[in-house]
């Protein structure tokens, strides 16, 4: 995956930075983001992953590859205890509502199951550890019934998706406050950013694809049933940032965080915000894919079956004032850092020049 070119002017490793960390599904989409933006500050990374990176994504350079099922306790063990880090980011997961819905008993698997062997691991072969940080969602509240969620509100969820990651992140807190493990909990909203392949699913990627497909424009997909839906968004190098601080801060341990949204949307506001920068991004390359971009809209179709939230909201008042985290990346900027991104890869824009630089964060 190309670099973001903005975010190459802070790669030199920070004082403290000096541990040596692991990433389950360091491979993914945030957790390839991740991997590159602690190697780039100076920690030892390695990545624990069921395969390898996919084409549009290499892994980077300087961490090291574990193929690891997390499903398998022994393998999670084995893995840990030869490891030691001092710091372990649990990305690893069945990402998806669809893909939840579509495999029930395998998406549990990987984020009940895998969870659970984990967090043994750790607690059994890893005595020095510093720190445990778990990747949760905002989907663990269920429907938005106030304004917005703090980490006090009630959870609620439903879903396969949303249950199974309310199930492991009532786990990762278990082991923490019953069994003396140090762990941390950032409940992540809508991540997007460059090298997020899922068009299946989330409507970043789902709508860029569309728009910059190689024969011609089309309109993204809307689901009708999601409308008026409304989420939170954030950049995928925000996101880095917050995990790095929670997991180096003591004041985090034990701690449960929402993530800090950068922007807060309808379905619909959101796909006409990518039609309309798409269209300005592409206009001195391609004018007419711009035009083209501009003109088709968007198409509403049926959704899949998998229970929808209707308003999500966060908020993240706990980070900023326990941890002094704020975002970086509006959601202006970070659309335009992403379509920059898919315009290159789709060769509509002129590459950047060859780099040894990774995935952004």
């Amino acid at each position: 995956m190309t670099a973001d070119p903005a975010d190459r002017t802070r790669d030199t490793p920070d004082d403290d930075a000096r541990g040596h960390v692991v990433i389950t599904g360091g491979c993914g989409f945030i957790g390839s983001h991740l991997t590159a933006h602690l190697a780039r500050r100076g920690f030892r990374v390695t990545v624990f992953d069921r395969a390898g990176c996919p084409a549009n994504r290499r892994l980077d350079p300087r961490a090291a590859h574990v193929q690891l099922d997390i499903t398998d306790f022994e393998q999670c063990r084995d893995a840990v205890g030869a490891a030691r880090p001092s710091v372990v980011f649990h990305l690893a997961a069945s990402s998806t509502v669809d893909s939840g819905y579509l495999d029930p008993h395998g998406s549990l698997m990987a984020n009940v199951t895998g969870t659970i062997n984990l967090l043994e691991a750790v607690r059994v072969a890893c005595p020095d550890l510093d720190r445990f940080v778990f990747a949760s969602t905002d989907k663990v509240y269920g429907e938005l019934l106030e304004d917005a969620y703090t980490e006090m509100s009630v959870l609620g969820a439903r879903g396969v998706y949303d249950v199974g990651k309310l199930s492991a992140d009532g786990l990762v807190r278990m082991y923490g406050d019953e069994l003396g493990l140090p762990v941390s909990v950032l409940r992540l909203c809508n991540v997007f950013g460059p090298g997020d392949d899922d068009a299946g699913s989330r409507i970043v990627p789902r709508s860029l694809s569309r728009l910059f497909d190689p024969a011609e424009p089309k309109p993204p997909l809307v689901y009708e049933g999601s409308l008026r839906h409304r989420r939170d968004y954030v950049y995928v190098g925000d996101v880095c940032r917050a995990l790095t601080a929670i997991a180096l801060s003591p004041r985090a341990r034990g701690e449960v965080f929402n993530m800090a949204p950068a922007a807060h949307r309808t379905t619909v506001d959101l796909v006409e915000e990518l039609i309309r920068r798409s269209s300005e991004e592409c206009r001195p390359h391609d004018p007419e894919r711009a035009e083209l971009i501009r003109a088709n809209g968007y198409e509403v179709v049926a959704g899949s079956g998998a229970s929808q939230l209707r308003h999500q909201h966060c908020d993240a008042t706990k980070l900023s004032t326990l941890l002094g985290f704020r975002n970086e990346v509006d959601l202006a900027e970070g659309l335009r850092r992403t379509i920059a991104a898919v315009m290159r890869e789709r060769r509509i824009a002129r590459p950047l020049e060859p780099t040894a630089a990774t995935p952004s964060g």
